[in-house]
């Protein structure tokens, strides 16, 4: 299927490409999730899980599209893999897998997988019947094949060499990488280290710190435009922090104060309070050009500390004068 194997030597997805696990209650009929494709910037991105006609069609009906269509919309192109995993023996987990073109009058791409009546029965082995709540496991998996937009990035394929680009190798993660050293030291000079060593390990960053979170890292510190999201920026914050990487940290603030991939404006503070970044609120009180724009930004006092709210009074005291 379209995924990562990173036992193996990792695929150079270069355009981009997204994995998510979720988990969908039998008792459920409808359900949504919001997701984003690091490499293209201006489009969010929906997954839906529908079963309210599966009783009658004995399909489940999975939808890919897109929230939010960019202007200047021309195309792009995913192939998509789909899996129910069967709990008991990956070899009956349920498998559906194609092209699709997102266009401005096609954004709404819908996959049906048949089968609804072998997951609803606990005897096939698509849920934990003893557990509380029941509900089976579902994998999506895209790979961008082609993209016409103008605000979509070309990630560095880190495992051939190109000398125009790359001056050394390194170990990372029992996978050989081929990377800037001149680039990294600039940035992040206990990463230099390690690249120095030319062996990187599990042990040498963050526990909760996979490898394609380094992986797109590293794509950063080469200069790589990655959209970030809720789900993921904490750990880019985690490992700058752990690699004194301060031009990466910046990197999150920005994208923090923008809100970008569904960063809500409580997770903003909770992010800036963790990790002591005491200048994003002032820049996302900045951002307000107006009274309007302030409220626009939505700011809960009661649940706020005294000094965000002595902030936000003077931000209004500026804007009211």
């Amino acid at each position: 299927m379209l995924h990562q194997d990173y036992f193996q030597k990792p695929k150079p997805f270069l355009l981009g490409s997204y994995v998510n696990y979720i988990t969908f209650p039998i008792e459920k009929s409808n359900l949504t999730w919001n997701f984003w494709i690091q490499t293209i910037h201006n489009i969010d991105w929906g997954f839906a899980v529908d079963t309210t006609e599966s009783d009658k069609t004995n399909n489940v009906k999975f939808s890919i599209y897109q929230k939010k269509t960019p202007e200047n919309f021309r195309s792009i192109e995913l192939d998509v893999g789909i899996v129910v995993d069967n709990l008991e023996n990956s070899e009956y987990s349920i498998k559906v897998s194609g092209n699709y073109e997102f266009t401005e009058e096609n954004n709404n791409m819908v996959i049906e997988i048949p089968g609804f009546d072998k997951i609803i029965d606990w005897k096939q082995g698509f849920y934990d019947d003893k557990a509380e709540e029941k509900k089976f496991k579902i994998r999506y998996n895209m790979v961008v094949k082609s993209v016409r937009l103008y605000d979509s990035v070309e990630l560095f394929d880190f495992y051939n060499f190109d000398p125009t680009i790359f001056d050394t190798s390194v170990k990372a993660f029992g996978h050989t990488m081929f990377v800037s050293k001149k680039m990294i030291s600039l940035q992040s000079a206990v990463l230099s280290g390690m690249i120095e060593a030319q062996n990187i390990e599990w042990t040498d960053l963050p526990s909760t710190c996979w490898f394609d979170i380094f992986h797109d890292f590293l794509q950063i510190i080469h200069g790589v435009d990655l959209f970030l999201y809720k789900s993921n920026i904490g750990e880019f914050l985690k490992l700058a922090d752990h690699l004194k990487a301060p031009r990466i940290t910046e990197y999150c603030k920005k994208q923090m104060i923008n809100g970008s991939g569904g960063i809500s404006l409580k997770e903003t503070i909770d992010l800036a309070e963790k990790w002591s970044l005491w200048d994003v609120i002032p820049r996302k009180l900045a951002q307000a050009r107006c009274l309007a724009d302030l409220k626009a930004q939505n700011w809960e006092l009661d649940n706020l500390d005294d000094s965000i709210i002595k902030q936000i009074t003077r931000r209004i005291f500026e804007l009211d004068h």
